[in-house]
């Protein structure tokens, strides 16, 4: 099965030698590549729907890393990426039963600048979201900071409530992006998973 898209940085410049990989549950690389001098990219994987994809290029030099969940790879896909700066980690999408017509995305996003000063809490300052949904912007309702522990130590996440599209609540891919005060951008998508 064929996956094909094109890297970008945060102002759509192709980037160039990116390396593109899909991961099992584990974070194990199963397939890789790189993109080429513009940016595009191609794997010839077996049909499956694979855990993780990540794109990235000089990881905690120059970018952080883009990520991507649940990819269905049960036919032909087009996935274009960007990075930059930025990275939205962990990214989950899920609905509050009885809540109304809304997604609620969960994510901790990271600063390269804060990585490379030694920093615990890694949260850009001064965030913007941006929500698409099926690559149609979706309002975003409310942005809530939550503070996390991991590794015995607290960071800043958000809850991201994101309003549904009139005439039903069904999504393929919602993708988040987020911008901080020095315009540092980054982004991170997951496909619905029914169930």
């Amino acid at each position: 099965m064929f996956l094909t898209g094109c890297v970008t940085g945060k102002n759509g410049a192709p980037i160039p030698n990116a390396s593109v990989e899909l991961k099992d549950k584990n974070f194990e690389t199963l397939y890789q590549t790189l993109s080429d001098e513009r940016g595009r990219c191609q794997l010839d994987v077996p049909p499956d729907c694979y855990p993780f994809l990540t794109a990235v290029k000089e990881y905690a030099v120059q970018y952080l890393e883009y990520w991507c969940q649940d990819i269905p790879l049960t036919k032909p896909l087009s996935l274009d990426v960007s990075f930059d700066r930025l990275e939205v980690y962990g990214l989950h999408v899920f609905s509050v039963k009885g809540a109304g017509n809304g997604w609620m995305a969960y994510c901790r996003p990271m600063s390269l600048d804060k990585f490379q000063q030694g920093k615990q809490d890694l949260a850009p300052e001064g965030l913007s979201f941006t929500a698409l949904l099926d690559g149609a912007p979706a309002p975003i309702l409310q942005v809530s900071p939550v503070k996390e522990v991991a590794g015995g130590q607290e960071m800043t996440a958000y809850l991201v409530q994101i309003q549904a599209p009139s005439g039903g609540t069904v999504w393929n891919k919602c993708e988040l992006q987020i911008q901080d005060q020095d315009s540092n951008y980054g982004a991170a998508a997951i496909f619905h998973r029914p169930g």
